[in-house]
């Protein structure tokens, strides 16, 4: 009785355990079921908002060197600036996003060219025009002769200046004017920092720079002394254009979409608020 007692028991047990491993089988069944519907939907969703940002062409991508105040990083390593903020504006204010990276000038110049990126700010030649078309001028860079108060010079010729030493920085594009003027001396450093820390420290008389930049570094890193120094001159304006790469995606569409936007931003006054807190 204990034999049979046992063998009913165990094939009892083994029936069970058969309809458990069944039931488990199929409830790992639909759970990959379930996981692989989730995972298409998931991509789905993905790539359709992705085809549809493609297809409404709401976004730019926009490459900067690095060139305070216009184009830089806080100290939150946030990427702000003059032409940011402008650019940042008209875009927005016809419903496109924009997104922007800082990198060395001349890969900027070549990710703009090929369309890698929709544009990049520049001065206009007439060389570029082969690669970009360019937007209504938004700003202006003026190139300055910064000077301490004390040094008494008004520059209206270059010949004014051949009794000085004049700061410049290495690989910059100054007029051909003043970079083939023999009879200037030129002291050339990396940067437009180290320009700005040689005249406070009376080590050239002049320091030709850009004025919103040079306000921006006596403001930023040296406070105490941004008030000895006024500009003997200006050697020359540049237009601030976005330059939109004819190798983008409907690049004509961006071009009238940002000057649209441009023009929106000059009649409500946000343009002028924004450049004012530059100056």
């Amino acid at each position: 009785m204990a034999l049979l007692f046992n063998y009913s028991s165990l094939k009892k047990i083994a029936s069970n355990n058969k309809r458990m491993l069944s039931y488990s089988s199929r409830l790992k069944n639909i759970c990959q079921i379930l996981c692989l519907i989730c995972l298409c939907f998931t991509k789905n969703s993905i790539a359709t908002q992705i085809e549809s940002d493609k297809n409404n062409d709401k976004f730019f991508k926009l490459v900067v060197a690095l060139y305070p105040p216009y184009n830089y990083k806080n100290e939150n390593e946030e990427i702000k600036g003059l032409n940011i903020e402008i650019i940042t504006a008209a875009l927005s204010s016809v419903g496109y996003k924009l997104n922007v990276e800082i990198l060395p000038f001349g890969r900027a110049l070549q990710y703009a060219k090929q369309g890698i990126a929709d544009g990049i700010t520049l001065w206009h030649s007439d060389n570029r025009t082969q690669w970009f078309k360019f937007s209504k001028p938004f700003t202006h860079s003026e190139l300055v002769f910064l000077k301490a108060k004390s040094l008494q010079v008004t520059y209206q010729s270059l010949n004014d200046l051949t009794p000085f030493t004049i700061g410049t920085v290495q690989k910059y594009a100054y007029p051909k004017s003043f970079s083939h003027h023999l009879k200037i001396k030129k002291d050339q450093v990396l940067n437009d920092e180290k320009n700005i820390r040689k005249l406070i420290l009376g080590r050239i008389d002049i320091a030709l720079i850009d004025k919103r930049m040079a306000q921006f570094i006596l403001r930023k890193n040296h406070p105490k002394q941004q008030y000895l120094f006024d500009s003997a001159g200006t050697l020359k304006n540049e237009n601030y254009y976005l330059a939109i790469s004819k190798a983008a995606t409907n690049y004509q569409q961006k071009y009238q979409a940002f000057n649209k936007g441009l023009a929106s931003i000059k009649k409500n006054g946000i343009l002028e608020e924004i450049i004012s807190r530059y100056n």
